[in-house]
């Protein structure tokens, strides 16, 4: 049986519409359809036109007065009047396109809780031309109560509910001439009424002057009054904060569009003002949004080029003027939304940089206790703890500089001695960008946006505007206008390197994942885990023994793929030109530099269970590759410049490539491309184990671009970061052979490992302190910075308990005896899962302690380059209780 709609089609005199308008439901095929006509006070016989319209139609009609009370009073009384459940709308200057009805009310039957569905539309000329097809599903448009606020998509004539919901929520509001369209679909939202996408354009949109969209301010009063009066009505579901505030901008910010399109710039001016006042983005973003929705709203009408017209205008320069006036101004700026900012960061990015100032120094003098040079963030104390091969030391020494004087600031008046301040505090935040930028898009975007809110300069936005130029020209080139406007920063920064970064290039697609940092990934790949609270801190982390059982019958014997490749070329982002000395991207190409992306690895580089790994690989280096007449083994990994990375990563993974290729006879000429550089842990593995002399080791540091007649690249035998069972035996096997042990050690030792002078990139304070507390827990206390890899293994594989600070010393659980007690103890801000995968796959009783220190806020991105490198501040009060209730626990195995 054919679904049975209604359409409700009210008009006013449309006799020059109607005739379209009644032909395209006409061409309606595969429903039963009722016409309610509805004519709301016409003067021009439009409703005997209708009538002369209908004579042999295939509907049976309805013909309604409504008395001239307004569209809405007219819908509404064309749905009470319907006689099906389901009931469409079309307005009399719009269309239906053939099908429209019928795939609309084929969803409804397809899904019986759906109550209200809309179909993409075309927007027409006056005289039915189309201009431009708008769907906006892909958009990110949708039903739910958040993205109706966001996105507010919708179109009357392009929507088909049941005449039930429309009963429930009262319909179109009567006392709505403009907007009442969004009312309604926010009371659908609210009410949570199952909406859904017909992802097709069925109906056509006619633009014309007379239409209700060119009544510009009436529109604009009209859904300003409808988005506030949602707001305020709206405590179920209740509104996030900061979902409020988005919508609050992006009204204005759309309606200026509309305003500014529309012939009203004075409208246009006060709207653009209001947002930016409203905007909870940053404020070089916010910039660049309105410019983006300029572009995008003009493109939504078949128009190009919006923001080039939009930034010759002289509106747009009067607005650029009072951008720069307020964020230059010394006056401290409420905070947008109300209310009370969690973090002076957020202040800053909200442009009240003054009200920041003082919420570090208030935080600093607090967190520094009433003696402050005992304090471990004390900046003298952190001038001397510095490196004095810290690549960093510069930057390190100007940002204690400065934050001695914040200390020394005298803000009885807040507003004296700021600007200073807050000129030198833009000009780390510039440095620290410029740093960052070869490595890291997010992290060189973030100091940037603080850098312009802190204190507007005229290199800083000419950054931001580079960094914009790939996902949003438009918003590039405001940017760099507006730096045309502002002064330089009289402070000394350096220049943003000449060369394209990785995520410059183009054709890039942005990474979703943050790498070893994202949260999400990590608690994917630890969802089948239990963590068990012991107090103190502490938490004992429970293995999942199904996951692990089927893990450990993986073929660990199974050779290790080793891929050929003719002529094949390798690469790394080059180590040696970034502070850390650290590689960040390794890629494998064929002769033709055709990536193998499963041979190719770059941060962010996710971690086991992450569905959105790294997008792209890291493009081909811009100088020549090292051509070698030879045959060569890679087998390069990110930061194996690193013990950890070094030890579980790349040295198995040349191990087992090597036993492989046992009987290839280039196997005794063979070169080794690795960047694990020539520290003494590297040389007794290479050369003292494997025997490898020194001509056939290639550097990869020094030579990250090559091309060899016979490459070789080994599968990577493990996750990031989660060493698999076959490279943790092999790794046992390698370093102890015979003596590797297969169950718990009796009497085994306590073992704490030391971070004491090594020169690790995360400092560790307190461990004097915690060790003395501990003293009579029997300790074993070793350094590994000071014992050979074969020592250190022999020392872990006797111990009973291993406890140390997270850092790479933790690596050499590889070698610890099944049912080993571990505690690890951590900052709150930094604990990724890098030693579960040993735990899980040794068996390993693994318990964690968080130390709950961390730097103030003010120290934790100026003088730490990221939270990863941030100290771990021991608590020897809450290690103590710790390790008691590690030593005291029942055993697992």
């Amino acid at each position: 049986m054919l679904p049975y709609v209604s359409v409700v089609v009210p008009f006013r005199n449309a006799t020059a519409w109607l005739g379209e308008c009644l032909a395209s439901l006409r061409c309606q095929q595969g429903v039963i359809l009722e016409l309610v006509a509805v004519d709301d006070g016409s003067t021009d016989h439009s409703s005997d036109l209708v009538i002369s319209l209908s004579q042999g139609a295939p509907w049976q009609l309805r013909l309604l007065q409504s008395g001239g009370g307004g569209v809405s009073a007219a819908r509404n009384l064309g749905w009470r009047a319907a006689a099906a459940e389901l009931v469409a709308f079309l307005d009399a200057d719009d269309l239906a396109y053939p099908g429209r009805l019928a795939a609309q009310a084929a969803l409804f039957t397809d899904a019986p809780q759906l109550e209200h569905c809309l179909c993409g539309w075309q927007r027409l000329s006056v005289s039915g031309q189309p201009l431009v097809e708008v769907c906006p599903w892909l958009q990110g448009a949708g039903f739910s109560h958040e993205l109706a606020l966001t996105h507010k998509a919708v179109l009357p004539s392009a929507w088909m509910l049941r005449r039930s919901v429309l009963d429930r929520l009262g319909g179109f509001d009567p006392t709505l001439h403009q907007a009442e369209d969004v009312d309604l679909l926010l009371r659908l939202a609210a009410s949570g009424s199952a909406g859904a996408w017909l992802e097709q354009v069925a109906c056509g949109y006619r633009v014309h002057p007379s239409g209700a969209s060119r009544q510009l301010r009436a529109q604009a009063r009209g859904l300003l009054f409808v988005i506030e009066r949602h707001l305020a009505r709206s405590h179920d579901p209740a509104i996030p904060a900061a979902l409020a505030a988005q919508v609050r901008y992006t009204t204005r910010a759309w309606l200026g569009w509309q305003a500014w399109a529309g012939g009203d710039p004075d409208r246009a001016q006060e709207l653009w003002t209001t947002a930016l006042g409203l905007s909870p983005l940053p404020p070089a973003l916010t910039w660049v949004h309105l410019l983006e929705n300029v572009e995008r709203s003009g493109l939504g009408e078949g128009r190009r080029e919006e923001a080039s017209r939009l930034l010759a205008d002289p509106l747009w320069a009067r607005l650029e003027a009072l951008w720069c006036r307020r964020m230059l101004s010394s006056r401290p700026l409420p905070y947008r939304d109300g209310t009370q900012p969690h973090s002076a960061w957020r202040e800053v990015l909200a442009a009240a940089s003054n009200q920041a100032l003082l919420r570090w120094r208030s935080s600093l003098i607090e967190q520094l206790g009433p003696d402050p040079s005992q304090s471990p963030w004390w900046p003298e104390r952190l001038r001397r703890g510095l490196a004095p091969d810290d690549a960093l030391r510069p930057l390190r020494l100007r940002v204690l500089s400065w934050i001695e004087q914040l200390l020394c600031w005298q803000p009885d008046d807040p507003l004296q001695g700021s600007e200073s301040l807050r000129r030198e505090l833009a000009a780390v935040l510039l440095a620290w960008a410029v740093l960052v930028w070869p490595e890291a898009r997010r992290a060189a975007y973030a100091r940037l946006e603080e850098s312009a809110a802190i204190w507007p300069n005229r290199q800083t936005l000419l950054a931001l505007s580079r960094l914009q130029r790939s996902n949003s020209p438009s918003g590039a080139a405001g940017l760099a206008q507006l730096a045309s406007r502002l002064p330089p920063l009289a402070a000394p920064v350096p220049e943003l390197p000449t060369s394209l970064a990785y995520w410059e290039r183009p054709q890039h697609r942005f990474d979703s994942c943050h790498g070893p940092q994202c949260s999400a990934c990590i608690n994917a790949d630890l969802r089948h885990w239990r963590a068990e609270s012991l107090g103190s801190a502490l938490v004992r982390w429970h293995a999942p023994v199904n996951d692990r059982s089927q893990l450990l019958q993986i073929e660990v014997d199974a050779p290790l793929p080793v891929r050929e490749l003719a002529w094949g070329r390798a690469w790394l982002r080059p180590p040696l030109t970034n502070p850390w000395q650290s590689s960040h991207a390794v890629a494998v190409a064929t002769a033709d530099g055709l990536p193998i992306l499963d041979l190719c690895r770059r941060y962010p580089q996710p971690w086991l269970s992450c569905n959105q790994p790294a997008s792209d690989p890291e493009p081909e280096p811009s100088f020549p590759p090292l051509r070698l007449e030879a045959a060569v083994l890679a087998v390069v990994d990110l930061s194996a410049e690193t013990y950890y990375h070094w030890l579980l990563e790349q040295l198995p993974r040349l191990g087992l490539a090597l036993e492989a290729l046992a009987g290839d006879p280039d196997l005794p000429r063979l070169l080794i491309w690795h960047n694990g550089g020539h520290g003494a842990s590297v040389s007794e593995a290479l050369r003292q184990r494997l025997g490898l002399p020194s001509e056939r080791l290639l550097d990869a540091r020094l030579h990250p671009h090559i091309q060899a007649r016979r490459l070789l690249v080994p599968d990577f035998p493990s996750p990031f970061g989660w060493p698999a069972p076959r490279v943790q035996r092999w790794l046992r096997r390698f370093w102890l052979g015979e003596a590797a042990p297969t169950r718990p050690c009796p009497g085994g030792i306590r073992l704490w490992l030391q971070r004491g002078d090594a020169k690790g990139r995360r400092p560790v304070g307190g461990e004097a302190e915690t060790l003395a507390k501990l003293a009579n827990l029997g300790l074993t206390v070793a350094n590994p910075a000071r014992l050979t890899i074969a020592e250190q293994a022999k020392l872990v594989a006797s111990a009973a308990v291993v406890i140390s600070p997270h850092g790479s010393a933790l690596a050499n659980l590889v070698f610890a005896a099944p049912g080993t007690r571990v505690l690890e103890l951590h900052q709150p801000r930094y604990a990724p899962p890098y030693f579960h995968g040993i735990a899980q796959y040794g068996r390993l009783d693994l318990f964690r302690s968080v130390q709950p220190s961390v730097a103030p806020e003010s120290l934790q991105e100026l003088f730490y380059e990221g939270v990863s490198l941030e100290p771990i501040q021991l608590e020897p009060q809450l290690v103590e209780p710790a390790l008691v209730k590690v030593l005291n626990a029942d055993s697992l195995h």
